[in-house]
């Protein structure tokens, strides 16, 4: 599950094609609500949702349990640093998305492959997890 929400946080700050072909309906509602395009509100996990309101300005990073994920919040929403992240992919993601450093030390292939799309190096097409290509899919950079 923190894998799902480590990609769906790295989505922030880019506006969205189309939401409709992500299958799960927290992420999907996430990128509805990150398009301006729906609400926070019907998110079911309570960190994504935390998440949700603080990148679009409705709430803060502060009741994320997980501490990654609320330090990567931070790190977005511009009020911290991504080197309290313990996780090394998540590390290296959020220091590529706030210009502090580069994809390429992510271990998984298609983490890997997202993060070069999100940073505007690489296209959706070699990601083998369908959720996650639908999710980079949905970027309009």
């Amino acid at each position: 599950m923190r894998v799902i929400i480590a990609m769906l946080l790295m989505l922030s700050g880019y506006a969205y094609a189309d939401c409709l072909s992500i299958g799960d309906s927290d992420q999907r509602s996430y990128c509805y609500a990150k398009a301006g395009q729906g609400s926070c509100l019907s998110i079911s996990n309570s960190d994504l949702r935390s998440a949700c309101y603080a990148e679009t300005g409705n709430g803060s990073c502060l009741s994320i349990s997980d501490s990654d994920q609320r330090a990567y919040c931070y790190a977005k929403t511009g009020h911290g640093s991504c080197l309290s992240i313990s996780n090394s992919d998540l590390r290296s993601a959020c220091d590529a998305e706030t210009g502090n450093g580069s994809c390429l030390s992510i271990s998984n292939s298609d983490q890997r492959a997202y993060c070069y799309a999100k940073t505007g190096h690489g296209s959706c097409l070699s990601i083998s997890n369908s959720e996650l290509r639908s999710q980079c899919d949905a970027l309009k950079p």
